[in-house]
């Protein structure tokens, strides 16, 4: 896929993902969410139990693991089940994906940019302020448009 599909793709997902943005600062309840909202209804381990066809300790060790973040996608979604809820599971990123992007691409470009101006500088041919700025944001495009293979592991 070319950087511009990529790009257009990128736009699109930050676009439906925005909507979730407040629900980052919903902090995660001390005994975890299956806990929490079972007892909020007023439902019992055992309650819970017999709707979702396993052991009454079965669903303490869930609520447990689910504490240590050790659990199964397929277990929450079954809880969710038994409690009457939708479950649901996604990512939500803190900025918008084309700047995770941009903001590495520019990372790479910096190293590169500092490696050519140091052997400018030695020979008093160094570049302004405005000069390299400009370079960093030429070279951040370029970076951007071919992506090199090795993108992320810079």
């Amino acid at each position: 896929m070319k950087y511009w599909d990529k790009k257009l793709t990128r736009e699109q997902l930050d676009k439906k993902l925005s909507r979730f943005k407040p629900v980052l600062n919903t902090p995660i309840p001390n005994g975890g969410w299956v806990k929490t909202i079972r007892e909020a209804l007023g439902m019992s381990t055992y309650d819970l139990a017999k709707k979702t066809k396993l052991d009454q300790s079965r669903i303490s060790r869930i609520e447990a693991a689910e504490v240590k973040q050790e659990i199964k996608l397929s277990t929450l979604q079954k809880m969710a089940d038994g409690l009457g809820v939708k479950f649901v599971y996604g990512f939500v990123p803190e900025e918008d994906l084309e700047s995770i992007v941009r903001e590495q691409a520019s990372g790479i470009a910096q190293k590169r940019l500092n490696r050519i101006d140091h052997f400018m500088k030695l020979e008093l041919q160094g570049l302004s302020d405005e000069e390299q700025e400009k370079a960093l944001s030429d070279l951040t495009d370029k970076i951007l448009v071919e992506e090199p293979k090795n993108f992320w592991n810079q």
